[in-house]
């Protein structure tokens, strides 16, 4: 492949600050804004550590500080994901002063029981919906089934009857314990971003720094299920659709050079319009209406996960195609074509994202929570583009169907008699 095509790792300004918080910072002037993206570990190693952060997640925006900020012409977003808690300001350039205090307000924060009611309201409310949603149970039951018991990490909705509970004591609780700098990123990205700037926000977050009672964060990966791999189905009384949910270990992301042909091989099975799932079950078939691949991190580890929503009446002709699908890629790998547009769209994607400010700073961002170096950006491109058909195919032999361990959620009663 043309290097030219390749992403080049942006100049970047990197710095550690006492109580540990690591600080990047990344010039790109395409718009007069800065983005300031914050991620702090959490400790969420049981579904009620989910609720509380959750709610203290849904506090966040209702601040004072979020408020003033909003009132300037900046815009606040939080969120929860697994084991992170992240919060993103976007503003003008000239009020980064404004933006670096709002973080320090965020950070350093205290909550009333009447911001906790209000914001308990709406996160029980999110967590409804979210609950409701078939696929939200699907992923439950794979990822209990994968591990034995659903990991709170992984829990995508907690319990609605456990987040109304959420005191203002648990809120400040946690907080104290568990909203520190120590292993935290923030990522600013913007017109004129450089060495002043990350003065500025050291200045105004010097204050934050690890409390007496903090928590750290690591939560262990727990082990899978023990017992052979296979598929079951799980029963959803009434459902007319069934979901075919199916994961297996992905290579250590550490293996920069198979973690890079993990992401090609999920590309090419199911990551576009015109992978081999989507083709077969879908185009050529029309057993399924959605179908996915994808290389997902679990903690410290990385899983292959499958998917395709089917009528319950294809199942068994969808998971025995399905099985050939998977079965030929791994016997065969990927054919050149398939292997250089995979590869094209992966390093113009990293091209694209590394030319926008927002995207810039979510890559950033991603790299760092999840543990690789920064250097990466650019490492993991350029060994996508030195791939080799029998490197694609050595990833693609994890996801033989006899590897794979998974669910078909569907009303059992719908599926063909004698084939459940």
């Amino acid at each position: 492949m043309d290097s030219r095509t390749l992403p080049e790792l942006p100049e970047l300004t990197t710095r550690r600050l006492p109580g540990g918080l690591t600080l990047v910072a990344s010039g790109l002037s395409t718009t007069p804004l800065v983005q300031a993206h914050l991620a702090v570990p959490i400790p969420v190693r049981r579904d009620a550590d989910g609720a509380v952060f959750d709610v203290l997640a849904a506090c966040w925006p209702d601040l004072p500080a979020c408020a003033r900020f909003e009132q300037h012409g900046g815009a606040v977003s939080v969120a929860r994901r697994g084991t992170w808690l992240f919060l993103s300001l976007v503003c003008l350039g000239d009020r980064l002063p404004l933006l670096a205090r709002t973080l320090a307000d965020a950070v350093t924060a205290g909550y009333t029981e009447e911001q906790v009611r209000r914001a308990a309201s709406r996160a029980a409310q999110q967590a409804s919906l979210a609950a409701a949603q078939p696929a939200v149970q699907s992923a439950r039951l794979l990822w209990e089934d994968y591990y034995g018991a659903l990991p709170a990490f992984l829990n995508p909705a907690p319990d609605p009857a456990a987040i109304v509970e959420v005191t203002a004591r648990d809120v400040n609780a946690a907080h104290a314990r568990a909203v520190s700098p120590r292993d935290a990123y923030l990522v600013v990205v913007g017109d004129r971003v450089g060495r002043e700037q990350l003065d500025v926000l050291e200045e105004h977050l010097a204050a934050w720094t690890p409390g007496d009672g903090e928590e750290r964060a690591t939560v262990p990966r727990p082990p899978l299920r023990p017992g052979p791999a296979e598929v079951r189905t799980r029963h959803r009384d009434g459902w007319p659709q069934a979901h075919i949910r199916l994961a297996a270990e992905a290579s250590s992301r550490r293996e920069l050079r198979s973690f890079a042909a993990d992401q090609i091989a999920a590309l090419i099975l199911g990551g576009s319009f015109a992978s081999r799932i989507n083709t077969v079950l879908r185009e050529e078939r029309g057993l399924a209406y959605r179908t996915a691949a994808s290389v997902g991190d679990h903690l410290d580890g990385d899983v292959f996960a499958i998917e395709a929503d089917v009528g319950a009446g294809a199942v068994p002709e969808a998971v025995a195609r399905l099985g050939e699908i998977l079965d030929r890629f791994a016997d065969d790998g990927p054919t050149a074509a398939e292997l250089r547009d995979a590869v094209g769209h992966m390093t113009g994607k990293y091209v694209l994202n590394l030319g926008a400010q927002s995207s810039r700073a979510a890559c950033l961002l991603s790299f760092l929570t999840l543990g690789m170096p920064l250097t990466d950006i650019a490492d993991l491109p350029a060994h996508m583009a030195s791939l080799t058909a029998e490197d694609v195919r050595r990833a693609a032999s994890r996801m033989r169907l006899e590897h794979l361990r998974g669910v078909v959620c569907t009303d059992s009663a719908a599926v063909p008699t004698g084939r459940r």
